[in-house]
């Protein structure tokens, strides 16, 4: 993610480094994180403004990775809704929509009975 924030290249070799592949970013600072000796470095305004980093902490192993999978399950979600924005609503919408619809209808045929 710091290529895409920075605009910088990837360099296999030393000798190819030149200032083009750099990238830019106007701050670079190292953070200390709540109470532990734990430390981050931030970079900001760089080119790419979109380009964002998520930190996640916990009490252990367990919930981190939960962590983990939950922002991965909801950037998945975005990403479909990006590609395909048609959404079907859940909590037994479908369901609910179905039965109003199958009621709508009897009752439109018991009325034609009579």
């Amino acid at each position: 993610m710091l290529a895409i924030a920075t605009g910088a290249r990837i360099v296999p070799r030393f000798e190819e480094l030149s200032p083009e592949k750099l990238g830019f970013a106007k701050k670079v600072r190292q953070l200390a994180l709540g109470t532990t000796s734990d430390h981050v470095i931030q970079i900001s305004e760089c080119k790419n403004t979109k380009a964002v980093t998520i930190v996640c902490r916990g009490a252990n192993p367990i919930i981190v990775e939960e962590t983990k999978r939950c922002i991965h399950d909801a950037l998945c979600v975005v990403r479909n809704l990006i590609r395909d924005s048609r959404i079907v609503y859940g909590g037994g919408a479908i369901e609910i929509a179905c039965t109003l619809d199958l009621e709508e209808q009897a009752d439109r045929e018991s009325s034609l009975e009579h």
